[in-house]
């Protein structure tokens, strides 16, 4: 049975690690009430030094944490804490004082947001370093923390096409994305990339607060200039006000064209709007995050490069094979390349 347009929006984590929501995240004044522990990871041979390891609960940050405690929880003492709602600075300013970390893991951008608050409101002083996953845009930002680094969660464009690319069977040689002017700076370097392996970047710029009859004129437009479609992690673009009625209605009018989406959330057979995702593997995060932490460790606790950012370094790719077998071709043997295939 198809899903409603409702009861799809209701399985779509807004804000908590499939699209990123950056929301306000100020410093409270309930921080004691606010403060939650998940759990800790006892290390086996302590080093004496621990990290705050800052969550929401999701399935997505369970697996981060596992590929974390895994690889840090024989040296360090790990501290989960969740960190959702209006009083994520409190809980994070909580935190800091209580635990005296070594460092910490931010996870997801309301987090990261919240950590920058703390910062401000402290002012001048010392804070321990930060690892940051599951953060989107993170390249190129610049209202990033102090002492932060961490890893991109968007995978590049090249290499979500050139999956799909052995998916379908219709060449794919322009892809299409809605863009508003604040992220036309990440768009351009993935253009240029995609460029070098002869893939064409069409965009439709819409403005800073859309609403569903621009989405769904930028769509129609840009469904008769292009092979796919790119849909950006931009919270402002994907509201459920937007999903519901611009995205919804546009991606299913004809012509129909496979769409690239960032959230493993947003493809579903019960309502088709993501055809193909292509995501970094959470638990690998988590592992790839930890090794930044143990880099940070040895180098004296001060983040070395503090503007790189690494890309994920393994991904999983997701389909939704009802909206593919309805709409478009499949390569022969292609599935056997895919590690998720949905359908009703």
């Amino acid at each position: 049975m198809a899903l409603t347009r409702r009861e799809f929006l209701l399985g779509f984590p807004i804000g908590a690690g499939a699209v990123l929501a950056c929301q306000s995240s100020g410093v409270g004044t309930s921080a004691k009430d606010a403060y939650t522990e998940l759990r800790r990871s006892k290390p086996s041979r302590p080093s004496g030094q621990s990290i705050l390891v800052c969550m929401p609960e999701t399935e997505q940050t369970e697996q981060v944490w596992t590929g974390l405690s895994d690889e840090l929880g024989e040296k360090f003492e790990l501290i989960a804490v969740r960190v959702d709602g209006k009083d994520s600075g409190a809980t994070i300013a909580h935190g800091l004082e209580k635990h005296r970390p070594s460092g910490l893991v931010l996870m997801n951008n309301p987090t990261v947001a919240a950590y920058r608050s703390v910062q401000r409101q402290a002012g001048k002083g010392s804070f321990p370093p930060a690892v940051i996953v599951m953060s989107s845009f993170l390249e190129g930002h610049r209202d990033r923390p102090a002492a932060a680094t961490g890893i991109s969660y968007e995978v590049p464009l090249i290499t979500v096409v050139t999956n799909l690319r052995k998916l379908i069977a219709s060449r794919i040689e322009r892809v299409g994305v809605i863009q508003r002017e604040p992220l036309a700076g990440f768009v351009n370097r993935q253009a240029a990339l995609a460029q070098l392996e002869q893939t064409a970047v069409i965009r439709e710029t819409v403005g800073s607060d859309p609403n569903p009859s621009e989405i769904k004129r930028a769509l129609r437009k840009l469904k008769h200039q292009v092979d796919a479609l790119w849909v950006l992690n931009d919270d402002r673009l994907l509201s459920p006000h937007l999903i519901m009625d611009g995205w919804l209605p546009g991606l299913n009018e004809r012509p129909w064209v496979p769409t690239i989406v960032g959230a493993a959330s947003l493809v579903s057979p019960g309502q088709s709007f993501g055809t193909f995702a292509v995501l970094p593997d959470h638990t690998a995060l988590g592992v790839q995050a930890a090794n930044l932490m143990y880099d940070i460790a040895d180098n004296d606790w001060t983040v070395p490069g503090v503007e790189d950012t690494q890309l994920p370094l393994s991904t999983t790719t997701t389909v939704d094979l009802t909206q593919v077998l309805e709409r478009f071709a499949l390569r022969n043997g292609a599935l056997a390349q895919v590690d998720r295939i949905l359908e009703r």
